[in-house]
């Protein structure tokens, strides 16, 4: 049964680009922090419930005087609330460190990375931010998988026999009819091919369908998808959000266990254009 359920997740878009949904850009308008000018960088859309993030920093000396070994402050656009510090921490002697930190569920618009204190007109630098990570919480409505859409099992073809997933139709009384249901005779016996989990998503930009799992039995299950058309990516996860897949795939093989509740999220990459396709599951 679908549901509305709140999780957090790794947001697999983020980087600097103007087109993805939480992506990020330097800002056209100057600013002014811990008495230093900076432009900071400013994500295309506020960031929810930001938990976690992590953000290679690199800046280079540009004048006279160094801006190695001082401290630095990792600040964030609090939504409705302004500028807050999140982490200080020494820049080290060449100028690259690595912000890897919770964050209190803010939701963020901007972030910059400035000295503690001015430190000096002599002292002049560049700087480049690479967002590596953003955990971020969402709530949506799940999907439930159906069955009867497609059915396994071994079906002829032109060059002999295939054994696939299908769609297949009969002719009754003149009309071709999706069969939902087909039964083969297994040494006398009449036995159902098997049902195929399946579920549908068309989207038109940067979306997410979550779909719901619970197996029937402990085995190896196919997930997959039949693409109609566009870019969706498929990501699996456990009953607490965690994620059991490496990264994203389109077909791949998992051994699940009967009575676990999985989620399977459906993701058109932001790039793509509107997108279209099946979601797929059955025994491998």
């Amino acid at each position: 049964m679908s549901r509305t359920i709140s999780f957090k997740y790794d947001y697999p878009y983020c980087g600097y680009n103007s087109t993805s949904k939480y992506g990020n850009q330097w800002s056209t308008s100057r600013s002014t922090l811990n008495g230093c000018y900076t432009y900071p960088m400013v994500f295309n859309n506020a960031v929810p419930g930001c938990s976690h993030i992590k953000i290679e920093v690199e800046v280079t000396n540009t004048g006279s005087g160094t801006i190695y070994g001082l401290s630095w402050d990792f600040m964030v656009y609090r939504q409705s609330y302004g500028w807050t510090d999140v982490l200080t921490f020494t820049m080290p002697s060449d100028g690259k460190y690595t912000i890897d930190c919770n964050i209190s569920n803010y939701n963020i618009t901007q972030f910059a990375v400035v000295p503690s204190s001015n430190p000096g007109s002599s002292r002049t630098w560049s700087s480049w931010f690479g967002v590596e990570q953003l955990t971020i919480s969402e709530s949506l409505t799940t999907a439930d998988m159906t069955t009867g859409e497609f059915l396994y099992g071994i079906f002829p073809n032109r060059y002999g026999i295939t054994q696939n997933v299908s769609e297949t139709f009969v002719n009754i009384g003149g009309v071709l009819t999706k069969a939902k249901d087909i039964l083969v005779n297994v040494d006398g016996a009449l036995v159902s091919l098997p049902k195929v989990y399946s579920g549908y998503f068309k989207s038109t930009s940067e979306q997410m369908k979550v779909f719901e799992f619970t197996p029937g039995s402990t085995a190896n299950y196919m997930i997959t998808q039949k693409t109609v058309s566009g870019d969706h990516e498929i990501r699996l996860y456990d009953s607490n959000f965690n994620q059991i897949s490496d990264g994203y795939f389109y077909s791949q093989a998992f051994a699940l266990t009967s009575g676990s509740l999985y989620y399977i999220s459906v993701t058109q990459y932001y790039s793509a254009a509107a997108s279209e396709s099946w979601l797929q599951i059955y025994k491998s």
